[in-house]
């Protein structure tokens, strides 16, 4: 875990390298622009340059042809020149020699840097070597170890380096094998003349597949050696006296190398009409192009990416095999050209502390996901009981008037009819009905019938006690539950408010409305049930009708009392 200054050091690198990456973005805006502006001015005095490659021509050098044929070279004011190596013949010699200003080689470079030959690498083209060892796949050998006492084929000098530092993982040294002349055909396995083959990848697989010859591949990378392949390397004084020219030629070259990943059958088909040397055929180039292209890992890593840490296991490796002179100064050997690499560098040597960081950030998000989520669940929560509440008292309450609905009339009575049959208490039900309603709406229309309802419910709400309910239960129905009262409070009740009803004037629109109340009365008996409460009520209220309106009429005694 990350403690408090752990997790600060984090973060303050996670926004140091977002600067990093901005500047070099602005970085690499301006070089492109002097480079354009370059390329203009040197157009016409184009620069010669010699490069040496490591062997014959083939796909293994597809970048180069490419910035050469697609005219990267010469927008960069460079007159480029590709040699071929001949018998005999090194790269890295050529170069110190002055014979060329570039060079390809291989990792074993490392060793004349150790011995204080000044070259410098520039760009590692193949991120993983293609140097294998093959063994034919229908003999007895089916592990490295199974080498020991068996004949090895091996190049010389460092070119073995890793298949040496491969043997040695795999438990073997070269005490262990019987080492055989080298021979650049692979006939030499097919023939039996050796039993293990040092080969390329990117080659030789493809004519023992053609052949019908079953084989197998032991690649280094798989026991841990991972060297690079194809590195481009020039000279400090090249780099001291011309540095223009060299970050020149890099850039055209890597520029070239992206083409040629992008386009491989078009430079397949370059390299058979303009260099194919070898006289190979197209499905055997094509066949190197791909493999070539695994090694190069252009979607992975920028092109021609160098990693210090890797060279120097590198180097471990050559001073583990007594190959290595003396100690190698790993930041004058590598040259990042430009600030990009630079950062890139960095990013990788400090993976671990932006791997913290990424998971930090990730889970600092996750954490503020969660909690802003829990936030919005208790604000939705919330939001719900209220709509709840709020469906709720609308499904009891009558919108018009604002007075209980019928629903809620008939749950609250029927609570109240329970409480009574267990306390042997009294109750009473009333029931009112505005008189003559349907004339006020034929005359004054029926906005105007509403106006009254709700003027005549605001009368009722007054006139009931606190414990009582009074609702609207139909268009101009009303009812009361009166619990606790017998038919004496029923009755004063009812003459309170028709009276009160029969002195109110409801202005409506320059007019004055007067209404009346009809009102019936029934006191609970026991045994009763709701409903029969209720229908007693309004049978009272029925007869007080049939007595002239204004009337009050009680299922009790049946009696009748007409207003004065």
């Amino acid at each position: 875990m990350l403690g408090g200054k752990g997790l600060m050091t984090t973060c303050l690198i996670g926004l140091l390298f977002l600067a990093a990456f901005m500047n070099s973005v602005q970085a690499q805006t301006e070089a492109l622009q002097s480079s354009v502006k370059t390329a203009a001015q040197d157009k016409m005095t184009e620069r010669k340059v010699r490069v040496q490659l490591k062997w014959r021509h083939q796909f293994q050098f597809a970048g180069y042809y490419a910035a050469l044929e697609k005219g990267f070279y010469r927008d960069a004011g460079l007159d480029v020149e590709l040699l071929e190596v001949e018998n005999g013949v090194v790269p890295i010699d050529q170069l110190m020699g002055g014979a060329v200003d570039f060079a390809v080689a291989d990792t074993g470079a490392l060793i004349y840097r150790s011995v204080g030959v000044p070259i410098v690498a520039l760009a590692s083209i193949f991120q993983h070597s293609p140097s294998i060892l093959m063994t034919r796949g229908a003999g007895d050998v089916t592990d490295l170890a199974d080498l020991r006492g068996r004949r090895v084929m091996l190049s010389g000098g460092y070119m073995n380096a890793e298949l040496v530092a491969m043997l040695q993982a795999a438990g073997l040294s070269l005490e262990d094998v019987e080492l055989v002349p080298d021979d650049t055909s692979v006939d030499a396995l097919v023939d039996g003349k050796t039993d293990a083959y040092n080969g390329y990848l990117t080659n030789e697989p493809f004519g023992l597949e053609n052949r019908g010859v079953d084989f197998q591949v032991f690649a280094p990378m798989a026991y841990g050696v991972d060297f690079y392949g194809d590195t481009l390397f020039t000279t400090e004084a090249k780099i001291t006296n011309n540095s223009d020219l060299v970050e020149d030629f890099r850039a055209a070259t890597l520029r070239g190398w992206s083409y040629a990943v992008e386009h491989p059958e078009e430079i397949v088909d370059l390299i058979l009409k303009k260099y194919n040397s070898q006289g190979k055929s197209r499905a055997h180039l094509m066949f190197e192009a791909r493999q070539s292209i695994e090694l190069i890992l252009p979607n992975v890593v920028p092109l021609g990416y160098m990693n210090i840490e890797r060279w120097e296991r590198i180097a471990e490796i050559f001073t583990e095999q007594g190959r290595l002179k003396g100690p190698v100064e790993m930041r004058a050997f590598l040259h990042p050209s430009d600030d990009f690499d630079r950062f890139v560098d960095v990013l990788y040597r400090q993976r671990e502390n932006i791997g913290a960081a990424v998971i930090l950030v990730i889970a600092v998000l996750l954490v503020l996901h969660i909690a802003s989520l829990r936030i919005q669940i208790r604000a939705r929560t919330a939001e719900l009981e209220v709509a709840k509440k709020r469906a709720e008292e609308e499904a009891r309450t009558d919108a018009l008037t604002g007075l209980p609905n019928r629903r809620c009339f008939f749950e609250t009575a029927s609570r109240d009819i329970e409480r009574i049959k267990r306390n042997d208490g009294d109750m009473s039900v009333l029931v009112a009905d505005i008189d003559f309603f349907k004339e006020v709406n034929d005359t004054y229309g029926h906005v105007a019938g509403d106006h009254v309802l709700r003027k005549v419910s605001e009368v009722l709400k007054r006139n009931v006690r606190a414990g009582d309910v009074a609702a609207r239960i139909g268009g101009d129905e009303f009812a009361f539950c009166c619990p606790d009262s017998g038919a004496s409070e029923a009755e004063a009740l009812a003459k309170r408010l028709r009276d009160q009803m029969a002195t109110q004037k409801i202005d409506y629109d320059g007019s004055q409305i007067l209404v009346t109340l009809s009102l019936g009365y029934a006191q609970y008996q026991p045994g009763q049930s709701l409903d029969e409460l209720v229908q007693n009520a309004d049978a009272a209220l029925y007869d007080a009708k049939r007595n002239g309106r204004n009337t009050i009429g009680s299922s009790q005694n049946k009696v009748r009392e007409k207003a004065t």
